[in-house]
């Protein structure tokens, strides 16, 4: 399985001379799409709703446990990014920590999966596709192996399941101290 993992880095991996394009949108893609993430849960909180809200700690909490998780796997299963071996060519500099799952993975897989799970789809459609471009990013600059990937995928389901699962039962009081917050933090800024 890492013989074919290893083989499959390489192939998407970039060149030692990669077209300048494609290299540019690779960095833009690593570095910037998952901003779309913050903005998107700002949004669907923003927009109001009990479904919304719910959805965006859903997906917070989802998040949240996700990490965690793939600390722990890092911390208990090490493995090293492809340049910490000497693998393929790396196009950014990145810190030498565990390739295993990508984290950057596991937020789009976390995305998709919840909202296909809470029936929308569109938007779950949208994670899969600005996941995907993530993940072949991260991949060809050299720093993360298709497996990381494909393992974030896996994880993030039973994660996103979990998420789900306490937000049905205990999100309505969550929801209810946020608003409460959010109405007191609002009167106050609009005072001053």
């Amino acid at each position: 399985m890492m013989q074919l993992d290893t083989s499959l880095f390489l192939l998407l991996n970039a060149s030692a001379a990669p077209n300048a394009a494609v290299e540019c949108l690779a960095i833009f893609a690593a570095k910037f799409v998952i901003l779309i993430i913050p903005l998107y849960l700002v949004r669907l909180w923003a927009a109001g709703g009990r479904r919304n809200r719910l959805t965006v700690l859903a997906l917070v909490l989802g998040f949240a446990m996700a990490i965690v998780l793939s600390y722990a796997i890092g911390a208990v299963a090490f493995r090293p990014r492809p340049f910490m071996v000497g693998l393929g060519h790396t196009l950014i500099e990145h810190r030498s920590n565990a390739s295993f799952p990508s984290n950057h993975g596991l937020a789009f897989a976390v995305w998709a999966t919840v909202l296909f799970l809470v029936r929308r789809r569109a938007a779950a459609w949208v994670a899969v596709a600005l996941g995907t471009l993530v993940a072949w990013s991260r991949i060809y600059l050299g720093i993360h192996y298709p497996l990381d990937m494909i393992g974030a995928a896996v994880i993030a389901v039973p994660v996103a399941m979990a998420s789900l699962w306490i937000i049905d039962r205990y999100g309505e009081p969550a929801l209810a101290i946020l608003e409460q917050l959010q109405h007191r933090l609002l009167r106050r800024f609009v005072r001053t």
